[in-house]
């Protein structure tokens, strides 16, 4: 069956709403529209037009936000713009091995799994067990689940060593882990903590210098969309301001 498409589509109404529909091959229900048939939608092109209960729908792939707009939330999650951030900052990509500690709700995770992708590994710890059930939902809702392995459980249980070439962590005291990250992290392998607090970015960029890391440094993203009108163009009153720090440093040796 390989003119079936496997992976997340979405489709969107005359109004321009979304509905998320996971790739199955079997009849799905899709609150706000009814049961539908996923592997008929499946084998339709993106960009055709579907009739479902006499609405008509656009078939769309999923794009990873669609993806992340559609997540259960449960505690604060790292936003898009800041997910991004690391990403780039952390040289995450195709075939790399990401060790995340503090899981979460799992919308950082879900970005690490897409973008190191199946030759990739996400292994993500996570003490609190209800989050950690609501983090393999998501991932499960994303179709992403056979990239991460979840651990319910305390960061200082993981006894890797050299094998990841990027830890991220989203925990009160990320200077604390600093032993088991640079154990975990193969020699020029990246440390990435998203901190709420410049007390934090102090303490843990500290700390990574006492510990030998170089380059160094805090950022912090905020984001404004440009509303475009028939009058006139300006930024919109609204913005993403302060979410979060990303601290980053690099380890050295062994």
């Amino acid at each position: 069956m390989s003119d079936v498409k496997r992976v997340p589509l979405m489709l969107m109404d005359e109004k321009g709403s979304k509905y998320l529909i996971i790739p199955t091959q079997e009849m799905s229900e899709i609150k706000g529209i009814g049961v539908v048939d996923s592997e008929r939608l499946m084998k339709e092109p993106f960009g055709s037009k579907i009739e479902i209960s006499g609405k008509v729908y656009m078939i769309l792939e999923a794009s990873l936000l669609d993806i992340l707009a559609n997540i259960k939330r449960g505690p604060q999650w790292i936003m898009a713009k800041d997910s991004a951030q690391i990403l780039v900052g952390c040289g995450i990509g195709p075939g790399s091995k990401v060790l995340e500690i503090g899981t979460g709700s799992g919308a950082l995770t879900i970005v690490l799994a897409y973008y190191v992708g199946p030759e990739g590994k996400v292994v993500t710890y996570e003490y609190n067990e209800k989050n950690a059930r609501l983090a393999s939902r998501n991932l499960d809702q994303a179709g992403l689940t056979h990239i991460v392995e979840i651990n319910v459980g305390e960061a200082a249980d993981c006894n890797s060593v050299g094998e990841f070439d990027t830890v991220v962590m989203d925990v009160p005291q990320p200077w604390d882990l600093l032993d088991i990250s640079c154990k975990a992290l193969k020699p020029s392998g990246h440390f990435c903590a998203y901190v709420p607090t410049m007390n934090q970015v102090e303490q843990t960029i500290r700390a990574l210098r006492e510990s030998g890391f170089i380059e160094t440094r805090a950022v912090e993203n905020l984001q404004r969309e440009i509303v475009v009108g028939k009058g006139g163009t300006r930024p919109s009153f609204e913005m993403l301001g302060h979410t979060g720090y990303i601290t980053v440093g690099r380890k050295m040796g062994r």
